[in-house]
């Protein structure tokens, strides 16, 4: 099950990144920083404009760091291969680091790094 959403979760990525230059791709995303005092997370997401693309990557992000410091829940329906994944966090203070725009044509890319510090990290139970 955890295997089939790796998989999806990748899938989503690869098709967000098909249309960006591997190269073009910022460090940020692929090696976000670490720190003892906070948390970061990195979004990415294209639309066709800077403003919808931004928003999204930021959200994209928020969704990651989440996931790291919330509980996760999947969810599916008896006798169907639907999963959905439930994530149970509160978010205090998301400051956007940094972010990056690649724009081709009417298609913009936006990648976002997010931070939260750790003490504002509280665990839902």
């Amino acid at each position: 099950m955890n295997r089939l959403i790796t998989l999806v979760l990748l899938m989503f990525a690869t098709a967000a990144m098909a249309q960006v230059d591997v190269k073009s791709i910022p460090d940020l995303y692929n090696n976000p920083p670490t720190s003892a005092r906070k948390i970061y997370a990195a979004g990415t997401a294209i639309g066709p404009t800077v403003d919808v693309a931004e928003k999204k990557a930021t959200m994209d992000a928020k969704i990651q760091l989440a996931r790291q410091v919330g509980q996760v829940k999947y969810l599916s329906k008896d006798g169907e291969s639907i999963t959905t994944e439930v994530v149970k966090a509160k978010l205090r203070d998301v400051r956007v680091e940094r972010k990056k725009v690649i724009s081709a044509g009417n298609s913009h890319t936006v990648f976002v790094l997010v931070s939260m510090k750790k003490k504002n990290v509280k665990r839902e139970t």
